[in-house]
């Protein structure tokens, strides 16, 4: 059994794509997870080569430090938590990742902040926005429901911290949406 940590894996499309590029080249795995795959047997030096190759050609690519892999985890838990109906009630950062690694919150901070341009919050911040953006393209939702929907306890709150990073408030974008990142761009 090897396991192996994937960069750049964020929905369930990513996943899909990593199942058929093992099927391409005939490797045998066991589980298939956001950010991580769990091969039966060990690649031989070829094999590791030519599937890390085909994953950069897709976009994707294996990380082999300890400290990449954690914030690829830390990614990967928070990015879940947008693929719910629901946010989660009172919902902390803090305690949602040291509840998930056993590691307290500073050490994750500082590991997330010396390998990316972002703090863990600002990261957090950014994903929410951008969830924000496209149920506020779909037009199905009011203001005030999209903010709940993603934890924000105020529209003000909400409305003042997308103003600050769109640009623009919501309202505004939602009567014309545009520029949109792709989460695996954040």
């Amino acid at each position: 059994m090897e396991k192996l940590f994937i960069k750049n894996m964020v929905c369930d499309r990513c996943i899909s794509s990593i199942v058929r590029i093992l099927d391409m080249n005939s490797i045998d795995y066991m589980s298939v997870t956001l950010g991580e795959v769990i091969l039966e047997r060990p690649l031989d030096e070829s094999q590791y080569i030519n599937f890390s190759s085909v994953l950069k050609e897709e976009g994707f690519e294996i990380i082999d430090s300890t400290s990449p892999v954690l914030i690829l985890k830390i990614k990967a838990s928070l990015i879940s938590l947008f693929g719910k109906n629901e946010f989660p009630k009172k919902f902390k950062l803090s305690t949602f990742l040291t509840e998930k690694f056993p590691y307290d919150y500073s050490h994750l901070s500082r590991v997330f902040s010396s390998h990316e341009k972002d703090t863990i919050e600002q990261y957090f911040i950014n994903l929410r926005i951008e969830k924000a953006k496209e149920l506020l393209s779909y037009k199905d939702k009011n203001i005030g429901e999209v903010a709940y929907s993603l934890g924000y306890t105020s529209t003000a709150h909400f409305s003042r911290q997308f103003k600050k990073i769109v640009g623009k408030t919501p309202k505004d974008f939602q009567s014309n949406p545009s520029d949109r990142k792709s989460i695996r761009e954040l």
